[in-house]
Parts: C-alpha cells; structure tokens; sequence
C-alpha cells in the first residue's frame, strides 16, 4: 500500500456561493503535493458546509438518509454538498493543481442548512487506489463565506449561535427564549445604525451584535469574539470606526439594561397539570417515554412565560382568543379525528407532499435555528434577492424579532391559560372523554416529536403568522422566493406569498401530528395581530 502526503487548502472565492437551490458560486481548491514521492492516482475532492469551524462528520445531513416512507427526520447539523471524482491526477513532490469548485455543475449543490449571511465550506480530499495519507492535519481546509451586509451577517452569526446552544446534546434555545434574544440583538443593532450618521455604521452594527450576543450567549463568547475581531479588523482606522464601536457599545446595554428584568428568567416555574378531562398532561414524546428534551424532561416549558414583558404588545393576553375548542365537543372530535388520520407516523392518508411540509418547516431539534429563526432565514433570502440597504435591513429585521418575541409571550399566555392536551394524549385516551365520535387508539404515535407544552394555540403557527404580517408590510404580500430547509438538504419549497408560507407552516403540525387544526388556524390570525400591530407601533 503506498502512502501520500496531500494538503488542500480554499483559493480565490470567484463567486460568492448563494443558498439552494439558487445553485450559482465558483470558488477555487488548491491540492498540493506535501510528501517525498510522485503522486500519480485517482482522489476525491468532498466539499462540505457547517454553521460552525468544526465540521462534524457524525453528525452529517446527506439527502439521502430520508428513508423511503419519510417517517425519520434528519438529525445532522453539518451537510455532504457532494464530491468531485478525479480518475487520475499526477502531482511531483511540492507541486499543486488548483480545481474550480461550479455549484452550478451537477457534482456540487449549494448548502440547505446553514444561513446565506455567513457560513464556512469544508474541502476534503481523499486519495484512492488504496494510497493512505499519511498526514491527516492538512486533507482538510475551512473558508469563511459571507454574503450581504453586517445586519444580515449578525443575524447569521445570532442564529448559528442559538443552533449552536444545542449541539452535543446541549439543552438549547427554547423557540419563545430565542425569540426575545433575537429582538434584544436585532434592537440593539437598529438603534445603534441610527445614531451612527457621522460614525461607521458597519462598526455600530458589528459592536451591538457582539456586545448583546456575548451577555445573552456567555458560553460562546470565545467563537462570537473572534468573530467580531475580524469584522472590525477588515473597518479601516479611522474616528469613524472607534465612534461606530462606541456607538454599537452603547446601543447593546441600553437594551440589555431595558430586558433585563422582563419576567424571562423566571419563566421556567414548577407547573402541575390539572387532574381533569382534557387538561394537558406531561406530554409522551415519541409514545416510547416522556419527552427528553434535554433540560426539560418531565416538564412545561416556559409555563409562565406569557407573563414576560413584551417588547410592543401592551400585554401577552393582548390578542388571546376568546374561546377554544371543547375537549367533549363534536367540534374537538372532528378536530381530533383529522389529526389522528393526517398526523400519524404510519399514516396513509397522508400524501407524500404532506409529509415533506410536516418535516420541511419542523426546527424542533435543539440545533437549529428553532421555529422563529427559520423566518429569519426567510428573510434573509429575500432582503438579499431586493437589495435592500444595510439601514433597510436594520430596521426590518429589528421589527420582525421583536414581532416574533412578542408572538412567543402570545402564544404561552394562551398555552397555559387554556392548557388544552395535545393529540398524542387525547387519542390514547379517548375512550376517557364522554365523546362517541371519538376511539381510543392506545399506541398511536406522531410523525413529529410533541414539545413538552400545552396544545393550543401552536407556537410555529403564531410565529408564522407574525413574520409573514410583517414582512408582508415590507416587501408586500405577493412576493415569490424559493427557500431550504435545514430538516431536508436538498430540498426546496416555492412560494407566491408570505401568507401562503404561513398557512403551509401552520399546516406542518397537523401533519406532523402535533396540533389539532384549530390551534394552527387560530395561531396565524391571532400571530397576524401581532405582526400588524407590532409594524405599526414599533419605535
């Protein structure tokens, strides 16, 4: 078996890369040469993408892993972009061959699970013809892609921190939590930019980011100081720059200081269902044990968190529905009927496509961006496709997290005011609800994981109906994009509007089982509410 020595390394970015499936982005590869023998073989070139420096090979999305029936969701966080086979070449000792990267080429696509603002490619090369490496230290190179501004670029920087919160079994960032640490980054960000007419705004931007992420995020304090060194080491010197900083500083604790007593940090109070029939109970997550979210088991997530302070609404009951649907009635029969036959693992009626949007729009995995981040990905493809203005941007993705947090104390008030049982548990134990028009199925099962909190109204509904309020108030309604999603590499949905994205995504968790309809449909028009309201009275 004969040994190699090859290093590779990432050259010019010729054309930034976009995000799947606008498949465009040329960058170049450098393969050398490092050991003391020709090299004359076949080798293969795997081009990666990760949200973070550390590229995780067991922990990796390939298309491919979706079973057949599409009933197990991915679990990587990293993602196999494809490889580019090389029937031979020939390198002497010290000598290198520099290959272009095309995403536009059938060998490579562009990345589905990370954000357009910022994210690193990963090239490995792989010898074949049974040739060993014998230095692994260098088969494999990193290179930072950024793309947009710096509001655009922080948010990428705020939501793969959120994501990285729950990589290696960490506990992660509940969907309401991240919800407020994104309105408190993106606020911070708005009000520096807009004392910085006569300073870097670039810098203010870069500083309010840092500054808010780090007092939210201690843990990865070290990866976002490192970032925001190189941003501001790329700012020329100047009195511009160190009034920008100073700016971005200042932005960052005012509004910090101003959540810093919003009721949040004491959310997660000792909560006891209640003991009568259709009270929501400690929720089977998988119809195997209680939920394990890492944190939480045995729990109700954030029972109290429709106490917290909002940033806009006058308060978290602000736009709760009058009534709900009765757990005995032929209404919630109906209700739970559909769900039963749509919402099941194993489900029939469920169409293909059905089950796609169930898993495409789920983000419950503690590593990704969660619900409310996916609408900031959403945005982000459409505020680059417009162009619009770094101060457009600031202001934009200002409102739409604080709509978005407010949304998530919206949702929670309703939650445990009503606290009604989600399906897992009212199907199980129909034969317990005085109801004829309903049949206990004792083993029926999800095809999404529940979240260890009560039915109505959905979270993901309520969000979605918030940002697509809002960015319809930006960029109008009737705007088409295609997006990714980080449950699916590879994958790609088309939308004519931002409503229809949120009747899809509400439309998700009674696929996925998880909701009966009414909380889906009563969560996007209590979240357009909010959105509405929260456009029109923000600032």
């Amino acid at each position: 078996m004969a040994d190699a020595n090859l290093a590779v390394k990432f050259g010019k970015v010729i054309q930034t890369p976009t995000i799947f499936p606008d498949e465009q982005g040329k960058v170049e590869v450098t393969i050398t040469n490092q050991g003391n023998t020709d090299f004359n073989a076949p080798l293969d070139l795997k081009l990666y993408a990760s949200t973070d420096k550390v590229l995780d090979l067991n922990n990796l999305n390939k298309i491919d892993d979706v079973s057949a029936d599409g009933n197990d969701l991915l679990k990587g966080t990293d993602e196999l972009l494809g490889t580019l086979k090389q029937d031979n070449i020939t390198l002497a000792p010290g000598k290198s061959q520099t290959l272009t990267i095309d995403f536009a080429g059938s060998d490579f696509r562009t990345a589905s699970v990370v954000a357009p603002g910022l994210y690193y490619l990963f090239a490995e090369v792989q010898p074949g013809n049974n040739i060993t490496d014998t230095n692994l230290t260098n088969n494999r190179a990193s290179k930072l892609i950024t793309q947009g501004d710096a509001v655009i670029q922080w948010n990428s920087i705020l939501l793969n921190t959120i994501e990285a919160t729950g990589k290696n079994g960490g506990d992660g960032t509940p969907p309401p939590l991240a919800a407020r640490q994104q309105a408190i980054v993106h606020n911070a960000i708005y009000d520096a930019v807009l004392q910085a007419p006569a300073a870097s705004d670039q810098a203010a931007v870069v500083e309010a980011g840092y500054r808010t992420l780090i007092d939210l995020f201690p843990t990865q304090a070290s990866t976002i100081k490192s970032l925001r060194d190189n941003f501001l080491k790329a700012i020329p010197n100047s009195e511009a720059k160190k009034n920008g900083i100073e700016i971005g500083k200042q932005a960052a604790a005012n509004v910090l200081n101003e959540r810093r007593n919003d009721g949040s940090a004491t959310a997660q109070v000792p909560f006891t269902p209640g003991n009568g029939i259709g009270d929501w109970q400690f929720t089977f997550s998988d119809g195997d044990t209680t939920d394990q979210i890492p944190g939480f088991a045995n729990q109700a997530l954030f029972a109290d968190w429709g106490s917290v302070t909002p940033f806009v609404l006058e308060s978290g009951n602000q736009f709760r529905p009058n009534t709900f649907p009765q757990y005995n009635s032929p209404f919630y029969a109906t209700q739970l009927n559909q769900v039963k036959q749509l919402g099941a693992e194993n489900s029939t009626a469920r169409s293909a496509d059905q089950t796609e949007i169930a898993q495409f729009w789920g983000y419950d995995r503690n590593d990704s961006f969660r619900p409310p981040g996916q609408w900031n990905q959403i945005a982000q493809e459409v505020a680059l496709d417009k162009g619009n203005s770094l101060e457009d941007n600031a202001k934009l993705f200002a409102v739409l997290n604080t709509g978005l947090a407010d949304a998530g104390i919206a949702a929670w008030d309703a939650k445990y005011v009503y606290e009604q049982l989600r399906p897992i548990t009212a199907i199980r134990e129909a034969d317990a609800d005085n109801n004829p028009n309903t049949i206990a199925d004792p083993t029926w099962e999800p095809l999404l994981d529940t979240p260890p909190f009560p039915d109505y109204l959905s979270g993901h509904s309520v969000f979605g109906g918030a940002a697509s309020a809002i960015l319809a108030r930006f960029f109008g309604d009737n705007t088409s994009y295609d997006i990714p999603s980080q449950e699916l590499p590879g994958v790609s949905r088309s939308y004519g509007s931002f409503s229809q994205a949120a009747d899809e995504n509400a439309d998700s968790r009674l696929f996925g089982g998880v909701h009966i309809n009414s909380a889906n449909v009563d969560g996007v028009s209590v979240g357009e509410q909010i959105g509405n309201f929260v456009f029109d009275n923000f600032g």
